[in-house]
């Protein structure tokens, strides 16, 4: 999953302050007094966040690991740098670890994890039965098992820095899709909302906002900004079988079909022309096609902690280098290569709203002709702890109904404009906050996601 990784960001930055950028001149000529968190350039902003993410030595790395394995050497350390268990950078002539590498260490290295584990093999009875939920929905046992009617309160607080003093603040909040393509989600309804006054993105943006305008906190104050809103969200299956019997050629004319196989599609959809045809050989059904990629990416690829997006020039290119990914760069991936394949597909992600798991999540859908979008969840992968085959399948054509989905694409601009740099670069989960003076990293203000209730709905 995406994204302890952001909120440990928050706490490093307020710690270690790392923002010097050496050897720039930009960095000299800035105000001393400028925090750490205020952006007003691109290029000194991302290598800030580099600087944070690689904040190990390593000796310090060494030290941590140590602590678990205390017989590593340093041929070791080498040899865990070679195989990708953990990642390096050099910077400013030193070697420097990924804060997350101690951790990933322990998930990757097959000598320390028990063996290669398959993604999903370790699914929870909960997770198991919130499939199940679905599943019944579909095979006419539960009425109530395809969707929820979901209330939650989001907030952005900002505290006072007297950088922000007599400044003005623009907030775009994370909103729920309502009627996108898909049908999965509806009847969105804000309930409250403060500031009183905001604009809604609508159509205007891949990435559904929420956006206020007020002023920059006082002295010993902290400018407050939350909705409360309500709306349905809907789990989605749809059986091989069904697939197989409706499964039509594609309408190459479709403005659908031309949008969702368009390549390259930004820095993170790219061709992979070589990799695919060596995954799918002479298959040519776009299910199978979709079942082979899927199988390949989570076979292959474990999941580990990420480096922050905006440091990533092309997630694909990450994935296959580094040899695992999070639930966002296995679906660029697995995006991409069904776009090469001339398979429309397409990004989809915002919050995962399980029970005791609320946390940010991105997955995929791909477009199968005569069937419509089909939610793909590569990160999710196969269920094979589950005696139910449909339940082991389930995620390569379906998904579950605790989703919160925001954003149907990546690197999309948003409504209203931003002016500088974005925190969330591919996408909006977390929200964006600038002042008339450069953006609002996450150490300067605090987000929360309360989900108020969760009632089922007949359907």
């Amino acid at each position: 999953m995406k994204k302890y990784l952001i909120l440990a960001l928050i706490v490093l930055a307020c710690i270690f302050g790392i923002y010097k950028l050496a050897g720039s001149s930009k960095a000299e000529a800035s105000n001393e007094t400028t925090p750490v968190w205020l952006e007003a350039d691109s290029l000194t902003a991302i290598d800030a966040r580099i600087r944070a993410d690689f904040s190990l030595s390593r000796d310090e790395f060494a030290e941590q690991v140590r602590q678990n394995y205390p017989d590593v050497t340093d041929a070791d350390i080498d040899e865990f740098v070679e195989k990708h268990y953990v990642e390096a950078k050099t910077i400013d002539g030193e070697q420097r670890f990924h804060r997350k590498s101690p951790r990933n260490l322990r998930l990757l290295n097959p000598a320390y994890n028990g063996g290669a584990r398959h993604r999903g093999d370790q699914a929870s009875a909960a997770r198991i039965s919130y499939v199940d939920s679905v599943l019944q929905y579909y095979r006419g046992k539960n009425k109530f098992g395809k969707s929820h009617e979901v209330t939650f309160k989001y907030t952005i607080d900002v505290p006072y820095d007297e950088a922000l003093e007599g400044d003005t603040l623009s907030v775009w909040m994370v909103l729920p899709l309502s009627n996108p393509e898909g049908g999965r989600q509806r009847d969105l309804e804000i309930l409250s909302a403060e500031p009183a006054d905001y604009v809604v993105s609508g159509d205007k943006s891949m990435h559904s906002t929420i956006y206020f305008n007020a002023p920059a906190p006082q002295k010993g104050d902290t400018a407050h900004f939350e909705y409360v809103a309500r709306f349905i969200t809907s789990g989605a299956y749809f059986s091989e079988k069904e697939i197989m019997k409706n499964l039509k050629p594609y309408n190459k004319d479709s403005e659908v079909y031309k949008q969702y196989t368009k390549l390259p599609d930004g820095r993170h959809i790219v061709r992979l022309d070589s990799l695919a045809a060596e995954i799918v050989g002479n298959e040519t059904n776009p299910y199978k096609c979709s079942e082979l990629v899927f199988d390949y990416i989570i076979d292959r690829y474990p999941w580990a902690g990420a480096r922050e997006y905006s440091t990533i020039s092309c997630m694909p290119e990450y994935v296959l280098r580094e040899k695992h990914g999070d639930c966002g760069q296995v679906s660029l991936l697995y995006i991409s290569l069904m776009r090469t394949l001339g398979i429309p597909a397409r990004w989809e992600s915002g919050w995962m709203l399980h029970p005791h798991e609320v946390n940010l999540h991105d997955w995929a859908e791909v477009y199968l002709e005569g069937i419509g979008w089909v939610p793909v969840d590569v990160s999710f992968g196969r269920y094979t702890g589950a005696t139910d085959p449909e339940i082991t399948g389930f995620y390569s054509h379906g998904i579950d109904a605790h989703r919160l989905a925001a954003n149907t694409g990546v690197g999309d601009k948003f409504y209203p404009a931003k002016k500088f740099v974005r925190s969330e670069t591919v996408d909006s989960q977390l929200g964006e906050v600038e002042s008339t003076k450069g953006n609002l990293y996450y150490p300067a203000w605090n987000h929360k996601m309360r989900v108020i209730s969760v009632t089922p709905v007949q359907e």
